[in-house]
C-alpha cells in the first residue's frame, strides 16, 4: 500500500496538469480562430509562440506547428521564417541541437530569399550559439564574425557589434586560446565608441584581467584590474572584482593590498547576503595570511569558513576547507592537526567519487523513468486522437465508418512497428551507457592504484630522511641535524605542493633533486660530487614530467653505487633536450657496479628490496597504461678494461603537457 500511494498521487498530478495544459490550449486556440483576419491572425501567433517559449515547451511546439501552417496557408515568407526560428529555438531549449541547426538554416534561405539582412543576423547570432553549445568552436567563431561584420556596417547597431565581439573574445577564452581572446578585447578596449561607453569598458577590462591572470601576465592583468574599478558600478560585479584583485596581488606577493581588496570584497558580498561567496572571501583570506605567515590570523579565518562551510553540509567546500587547515598546520608545525585534517580531506575525496558514481547511475535512472512517461504520455495522446475520431464516425455514413476503421489500423501497426524500434534502440543505448560506465569505472580503478602508490612513495623518503636527523641529533650535530632539517623540510613542502597535480616541470624537478642531493651529501659527510646538466631547450616552466620519477633512480645510485665507495663519490644527471616530446634524462654514477653491489647485497644476513625502486617500476606500468608514447628505461653498465667503472640509467620520458 506505501509503493501503491506514491504511484496514485503522481498519477493524478500528472492527469490533472495534463487536463490543465489541455484547457490553456483550447482557450488560446478558440481566442486565434475567432480572428478572421489572416495578417492579424499571423502577428498573433507570433506573439502567442514567443510567450510559450521559455514558459512551457510543450505548448510552445503546438503552437508554432500552428504558426507554420497559418504561414504556409497564407503563402507569408516572412511569418514563415520566424516561425522555423521559433521551431529552432524549441529544439535548442530540448536539447535536439542537430535539428535547431537544421531549421536555423531554413530559417536563413527564407530571410535571403526577402532581402532581410537584419533577420539572417539574428538567426545566425543564434546558431552560433547552439554551435558553441555543441562544441563545434571553429564554425561557430565563423559565424559569430558573420554577424560582427553585418552590425559593423550600421553605426545603429554598432554597439551590439562591440557586444559580440567580446562574446567571440569569451568563447577563445573558454577554449583556452588567450592570445586571441585578447586581441578581441583589446580592439573593442581601443575603439572610441566603446570608450564612451562606461558599461562595456568595465566589462571588457574585467575580461582584459581574466585573461591576463590565466597567461600570468600580473602586472598587465592588475592595470586593467584597476582601470575596471574606475568603471565598475553593479554591487555584485564590483565584489568579483575586488576579490580578482586580491587574487593578483596575492600572486605579486603583495599580501597586504590583497588583504584589504579580499575584505572590500567580504563587505560587498556580506551586503548583498551571498552566503557562499562571503565564505570564499573568507577562505581567500585566510590563504592570504597563510602566505603572509601570519598563521593565527590565517586559523581565525580558516575556522570562521569552515564553520559555515560545515553548517551548509556541502562536500566539496569541506574538502577544500580541509586541505587549507592542513596546510596551516603544516606550516606552523602542528604536525598532529597537519596530519588529522590530511587524512579528513583525504576521505572526502574517496567520498566524493564513490558520490560522483552514484550519481552517474542515478542519472541513468533518471533517463530511463523520463522515457517512460514520455512513451506513456505519447499513448495516451493516440487515445485522445482514436477518440477523436470516434467521435466524428456518427456523423458520416457506412463508407466514412470504413475509411475511419481502416485509418486506425493503419495507425495501430505503424504505432506498434514505430513502438517496437523504439524499445530496440533503448536497448542499444542501455548497453552502450553501461559499457561507458564500465570503461570510467575502471579508468577510475586505475586512477585510484597511481594515486595510493603515489602516496606510498611519499612516506619512503620520509622515512630514510628522518633516520638521518636521527643520526645527527644521538651524534649531538645540531648543527647539521638543524641544516638537514630545514632542507628536509622545504624538500617536503615541494613534494606534498606537486603530490595532487601529478607532473612537475623540469625547473622545479630539477630543483627539488638539488635539494634532494644537498640532504644526501651532508649524509656522505660532503664526499659527494653530482653536477646537473640541462639543456636550455629541456629546462623551460611549460615541459612537464610525472612527479618523483627521477628521484628514486638517483637514490638506487646512491644506495647501490656510491654508498660502498669511501672517496671519490660521483653522480651525473643530464637532461637533453626535447625530441619529437619526448625528453631523455641518464643518471650516471661512478660506484662500485651492480654485480659488485649484488654481492654485497647477498652477505647480509636481513635481504631488503628497495621499496622506492619496487614502487616505481609498478608505477610506471600504470602510467604507461592506454599510451602510445610509453615512458622507457635503460640500465647500462660501465666498465673500463673489464673493470666496473659505475652505473648508468637512460629514462626516456614523454613530455605531459607543453
Amino acid at each position: 500500500m506505501k509503493r501503491i500511494l506514491p504511484l496514485l498521487i503522481a498519477l493524478f498530478v500528472f492527469q490533472w496538469s495534463f487536463s490543465q495544459q489541455e484547457k490553456q490550449i483550447d482557450s488560446v486556440e478558440t481566442l486565434l480562430f475567432a480572428i478572421n483576419n489572416d495578417s492579424l491572425k499571423l502577428e498573433k501567433l507570433k506573439e502567442v509562440t514567443k510567450t510559450y517559449r521559455s514558459a512551457n515547451s510543450e505548448i510552445h511546439l503546438h503552437f508554432i506547428k500552428i504558426y507554420l501552417q497559418a504561414s504556409e496557408a497564407s503563402n507569408s515568407t516572412i511569418n514563415k521564417a520566424r516561425a522555423l526560428r521559433e521551431l529552432s529555438e524549441y529544439y535548442s531549449d530540448v536539447k535536439k541541437l542537430d535539428s535547431a541547426l537544421l531549421n536555423f538554416d531554413q530559417a536563413i534561405a527564407l530571410y535571403r530569399s526577402i532581402n532581410d539582412d537584419y533577420g539572417v543576423a539574428i538567426i545566425k547570432n543564434s546558431k552560433a550559439m547552439v554551435l558553441q553549445e555543441k562544441g563545434d568552436y571553429t564554425n561557430a567563431l565563423k559565424t559569430f564574425k558573420e554577424v560582427v561584420a553585418y552590425l559593423e556596417k550600421d553605426e545603429d547597431k554598432y554597439t551590439n557589434a562591440l557586444w559580440l565581439k567580446m562574446n567571440i573574445g569569451a568563447l577563445y577564452a573558454e577554449i583556452n586560446e588567450f592570445d586571441k581572446a585578447i586581441d578581441y578585447y583589446l580592439e573593442v578596449y581601443n575603439d572610441p565608441k566603446a570608450q564612451e561607453n562606461n558599461s562595456i569598458i568595465g566589462r571588457i577590462c574585467i575580461n582584459l584581467t581574466n585573461s591576463y591572470r590565466q597567461k600570468k601576465e600580473f602586472k598587465k592583468a592588475l592595470s586593467f584590474a584597476l582601470e575596471a574599478e574606475k568603471k565598475v558600478t553593479r554591487p555584485r560585479s564590483l565584489a568579483g572584482l575586488k576579490s580578482s584583485l586580491g587574487a593578483l596581488y596575492s600572486y605579486m606577493d603583495n599580501n597586504e593590498k590583497a588583504h584589504n581588496y579580499y575584505l572590500q570584497a567580504l563587505d560587498l558580498y556580506t551586503s548583498l547576503s551571498l552566503k557562499s561567496k562571503v565564505i570564499d572571501m573568507n577562505h581567500n583570506i585566510a590563504y592570504n595570511f597563510l602566505r603572509w605567515e601570519k598563521y593565527e590570523d590565517a586559523e581565525r579565518y580558516f575556522l570562521k569558513a569552515h564553520d559555515s562551510m560545515k553548517k551548509n553540509d556541502n562536500i566539496n567546500s569541506l574538502k577544500k576547507s580541509f586541505k587549507g587547515l592542513y596546510e596551516l598546520y603544516y606550516a606552523k608545525k602542528d604536525y598532529k592537526k597537519a596530519f588529522d585534517y590530511y587524512n579528513k580531506h583525504q576521505n572526502i575525496k574517496d567520498s566524493i567519487h564513490g558520490i560522483e558514481k552514484l550519481n552517474a547511475i542515478a542519472d541513468i535512472e533518471i533517463k530511463y523513468e523520463t522515457e517512460k512517461t514520455k512513451r506513456e504520455k505519447e499513448k495516451a495522446e493516440q487515445q485522445v486522437v482514436i477518440s477523436k475520431l470516434e467521435s466524428q464516425k456518427n456523423r458520416n455514413l457506412f463508407l466514412g465508418v470504413l475509411v475511419i476503421a481502416g485509418l486506425i489500423l493503419l495507425a495501430s501497426v505503424f504505432y506498434f512497428s514505430r513502438l517496437k524500434a523504439k524499445k530496440k534502440a533503448e536497448l542499444v543505448t542501455i548497453e552502450l551507457k553501461e559499457t561507458q560506465k564500465r570503461l570510467a569505472i575502471e579508468k577510475q580503478y586505475r586512477d585510484s592504484e597511481l594515486k595510493a602508490l603515489k602516496a606510498q612513495m611519499n612516506p619512503h623518503f620520509i622515512f630514510n630522511a628522518l633516520n638521518s636527523i636521527q643520526d645527527y641529533i644521538v651524534l649531538n650535530k645540531k648543527n647539521l641535524a638543524s641544516d638537514y632539517l630545514g632542507k628536509f623540510a622545504d624538500l617536503i613542502r615541494n613534494y606534498l605542493h606537486f603530490s595532487d597535480t601529478g607532473f612537475i616541470s623540469i625547473p622545479e624537478e630539477v630543483h627539488n633533486l638539488n635539494l634532494y642531493l644537498q640532504l644526501e651529501k651532508l649524509r656522505f659527510e660532503e664526499k659527494l660530487e653530482y653536477v646537473f646538466e640541462v639543456d636550455e631547450a629541456a629546462n623551460l616552466d611549460e615541459i612537464h614530467i610525472p612527479t618523483m620519477l627521477i628521484q628514486p633512480y638517483v637514490e638506487n645510485a646512491l644506495k647501490h653505487g656510491l654508498l660502498h665507495k669511501k672517496d671519490n663519490r660521483k653522480l651525473k644527471i643530464s637532461i637533453g633536450k626535447p625530441i619529437n616530446k619526448t625528453i631523455e634524462c641518464s643518471i650516471e654514477d661512478n660506484g662500485i657496479g651492480r654485480e659488485k653491489s649484488k654481492e654485497i647485497t647477498s652477505k647480509r644476513e636481513s635481504h631488503h628490496k628497495s621499496f622506492a625502486l619496487k614502487a616505481t617500476t609498478e608505477r610506471l606500468d600504470l602510467l604507461n597504461y592506454g599510451r602510445e608514447k610509453k615512458i622507457g628505461v635503460a640500465i647500462i653498465d660501465l666498465y673500463e678494461n673489464n673493470h666496473a667503472t659505475g652505473t648508468k640509467v637512460i629514462l626516456k620520458i614523454p613530455i605531459l603537457k607543453q
